[in-house]
């Protein structure tokens, strides 16, 4: 996803032209200018950092299975789901997904977040989130070109996706951020199985993260 440069043209366009492209800019929640670029830019067969992120998405959506539900997705660059975590009420645990569009310097933010009044299960949620990280770092930190930004709020985890190597096929983009969340839900619902017990939970999830990350192709 590297930076295109954009410059500013002027275009002389008929009124009818210029309302047909105003409702399909609406209808692709894109403004005006964009919509444009878009539709010349698959005209001529050339794909615009727009488009790439579409592709990334669709990648993440076709690849996202097992307990996720997809739910509306807030935009096209955007991925959301849930998934219910095996706990007292069963709380639902909300992903998202963002790709970030070009000149960024990383590839996304994955959000999860809960709501609850319960306030053992912020710290719960807390202590595997504190783990995960530890878990990141031990396995990870080293077979990756940038550090990985972390963010533990009650009832909210925030984590950088970083840049894939260069050359990676949207599809296998995607297959790998769906597989990244896979991983942390199954790391998740072996930490929660063993509590209260901290101490074999974190190694429940150690477990399963070390037995996961071998098959992860593209790490991000």
């Amino acid at each position: 996803m590297s930076a295109t440069e954009k410059n500013i043209y002027s275009l002389v366009l008929s009124d009818d032209v210029v309302e047909a492209v105003d409702r399909l800019a609406r209808s692709s929640g894109l403004s005006r200018s964009a919509m444009v670029n878009q539709l010349l830019a698959e005209r001529v067969c050339c794909v615009t950092p727009e488009m790439r992120l579409k592709s990334i998405t669709s990648a993440i959506l076709s690849a996202v299975g097992g307990e996720f539900y997809l739910t509306e997705q807030p935009s096209a660059a955007t991925v959301a789901c849930k998934t219910a975590l095996k706990y007292r009420y069963k709380p639902t645990l909300r992903y998202s997904v963002e790709l970030f569009g070009a000149g960024s310097k990383r590839a996304g933010e994955l959000r999860i977040t809960v709501r609850t009044q319960s306030s053992q299960l912020y710290a719960d949620l807390s202590g595997f989130f504190r783990c995960w990280t530890e878990l990141e770092q031990k396995y990870i930190a080293g077979r990756i070109s940038q550090d990985i930004l972390f963010a533990i709020e009650p009832g909210r985890f925030t984590r950088t996706l970083n840049m894939p190597p260069e050359g990676i096929p949207d599809e296998a983009l995607g297959q790998a951020v769906a597989d990244y969340m896979a991983m942390l839900d199954e790391a998740m619902k072996q930490y929660f199985a063993q509590l209260p017990d901290e101490g074999r939970a974190a190694a429940a999830a150690e477990s399963s993260y070390a037995g996961a990350i071998v098959n992860q192709q593209v790490i991000i």
